[in-house]
């Protein structure tokens, strides 16, 4: 409660602020955990830089595209270690005629142009201009790989990535399927409720909760 007491007291912040902070502090920490976690088992397998390409990969498109989101810490844990395990070490043992793949990018660039960004429950629905420069992002990433890809010879870390774009590309059919269809005033109350009921942090399941009084 001192650091609660502290920005309220000498920042202002409101108590519905500082569950926002603590909750997105948290978000980061399970984040960084599951990739420190994914980490250590790459580094054991020697896939460490192979790993990280596919994590490079994987963030600049998945920031604004979005997909799938899970409520629980061990089951996003358990979807990101699989879809990384198969795009890093059993998908680029699958050798394609090269302009296959280039190909393959196509449909990744309209499949994210069909249906990206899904995000997260937690979050509002973005409006016409958020979804209009998300697909256009997408759209660019993909062709500069793309670019990538027809200039640097094939090699491990350039196959790699050309999966794991295919990989999040069609997780996002996957999320549109399974996704329940949430009204933009529902998304806000959830989000609401999500930070409102906030306050304990259990390492365990790295949940957290947060006790907000509202005035």
């Amino acid at each position: 409660m001192k650091i609660h007491d502290y920005l309220k007291n000498n920042y202002g912040y409101s108590d519905f602020q500082i569950g926002q902070i603590r909750y997105t502090i948290i978000s980061i920490l399970s984040d960084v955990s599951k990739l420190i976690i994914m980490g250590i088992f790459f580094i054991l397998t020697d896939y460490f830089f192979q790993y990280l390409a596919a994590i490079a990969t994987l963030l600049v498109l998945r920031t604004c595209t979005g997909g799938l989101h899970f409520k629980h810490y061990f089951s996003c844990l358990a979807l990101s270690f699989f879809l990384l395990y198969i795009g890093i070490c059993q998908l680029p043992k699958i050798l394609l005629p090269r302009p296959l793949y280039f190909i393959l990018l196509l449909l990744c660039i309209l499949i994210n142009y069909l249906f990206a960004p899904i995000v997260s429950s937690y979050r509002p629905i973005p409006n016409g201009i958020q979804i209009r420069k998300a697909k256009r992002q997408a759209f660019h990433i993909i062709t500069i790989y793309a670019l990538i890809m027809y200039i640097v010879p094939p090699n491990q870390y350039i196959i790699t990535g050309f999966w794991i774009i295919m990989l999040q590309s069609f997780q996002l059919l996957a999320a549109k399927i399974v996704r329940k269809e949430v009204p933009h005033e529902a998304s806000i109350e959830i989000m609401d409720n999500a930070i409102s009921d906030a306050t304990e942090l259990d390492f365990e399941d790295f949940k957290l909760s947060v006790k907000i009084e509202k005035a």
